[in-house]
């Protein structure tokens, strides 16, 4: 008995001194790995990604250790080949088609957050109609679509394409129930308007007010409030306490647009450095809503794949599990963080 206790005195004293058993740390240790990492973004500039330029000019980054370089997408890439290849740490971009044929596919990376939702006032986004089949009684609800050609920038397969079926959905039909889609860049829609060959586009702001200012067409639906499509993807490579404190900075500048200062002259005048559309503009345009950690959205991930699905978009057999397309483990993060 006397042995035994001695034992247990022993172990007590050689714990005390830190030289027993330590216990294994189950996830990330409580202090934040501060190493400094440099992070490539992929982005093709737009008010989107306002998140990620508001926290690249306030010094969000740079306050956790973080460089960020940007690299811009040119024409004809591919931002999902880009991330998956790994010739970027993460992009920007919208949940088209190709976003989850790559995650089928098995490539090296996953949707980490959501950026912009659709807000509750202001159409960032318009369904418009061509004022001559309004004003002849052809379509005179979103129902009366119904097999007329529609043109979205970027395509069935793209994030657009997902929005414009969630208005068409309004009136009991979807994009699968309009032919042709027409694949148009924003700024080429009036012209189309203009020479009759459109009968219904989904127009951006600016350019819808354009066309209904020039009588050439008139809305007609918009995406319902708390809509997203579009987010941050993250190469498998980025990880652990870097990523973290990536994602953490853009959060924190989420939190810097919500409300009047989204809008504010500082604001805009970021947005304009780094998107290259003019302060004036800017003014006008109504402004996104953003999730205070830019929560992936896992309702409207699974609504993306069922969208394109029924347009049969997918190349892979069964739909992914949530868990095959996002981690939303680093947005909690940066939301218990705050």
């Amino acid at each position: 008995m006397r042995a035994v206790r001695g034992l247990v005195v022993g172990l007590l004293a050689l714990t005390a001194c830190g030289i027993g058993p330590t216990p294994q740390p189950s996830g990330p240790t409580p202090t934040p790995d501060l190493t400094p990492v440099t992070v490539r973004v992929g982005h093709v500039a737009a008010t989107e990604w306002a998140p990620l330029y508001v926290a690249l000019d306030r010094g969000y980054f740079a306050q956790l250790g973080v460089k960020v370089e940007l690299v811009a997408i040119r024409l004809g890439q591919d931002p999902v080949d880009l991330v998956g290849r790994d010739q970027v740490d993460a992009v920007v971009t919208d949940f088209g088609a190709r976003v989850f044929n790559g995650l089928g596919r098995s490539l090296p990376f996953r949707v980490v957050g959501s950026l912009p939702t659709f807000p509750a006032s202001g159409a960032p986004f318009v369904l418009e109609v061509a004022k001559p089949l309004l004003d002849a009684g052809k379509v005179r609800s979103i129902a009366d679509l119904r097999g007329r050609n529609i043109a979205i920038d970027g395509g069935t397969g793209s994030g657009s394409g997902y929005l414009a079926d969630l208005v068409l959905q309004k009136g009991g039909i979807g994009l699968k129930d309009l032919s042709p889609t027409v694949d148009l860049g924003r700024g080429s829609m009036e012209t189309a308007f203009a020479v009759h060959s459109l009968d219904t586009a989904l127009v951006p702001q600016p350019y819808a007010t354009s066309i209904e200012q020039a009588g050439l067409a008139a809305p007609i639906g918009v995406p319902p409030a708390g809509a997203t499509w579009s987010g941050l993807l993250l190469n498998d490579k980025l990880s652990g306490w870097a990523a973290q404190r990536f994602v953490d900075a853009l959060a924190r500048a989420a939190r810097d647009l919500d409300g009047a200062a989204a809008t504010s002259d500082d604001t805009l005048a970021i947005l304009a450095r780094y998107t290259g559309v003019s302060f004036d503009v800017l003014r006008t345009l109504p402004p996104y809503a953003w999730d205070a950690a830019l929560r992936p959205d896992a309702a409207a991930l699974a609504g993306l794949q069922a969208t394109y699905r029924s347009l049969g978009l997918l190349q892979y057999g069964a739909d992914l599990a949530p868990a095959r397309i996002s981690d939303s483990s680093y947005a909690r993060q940066a939301a218990a963080g705050r």
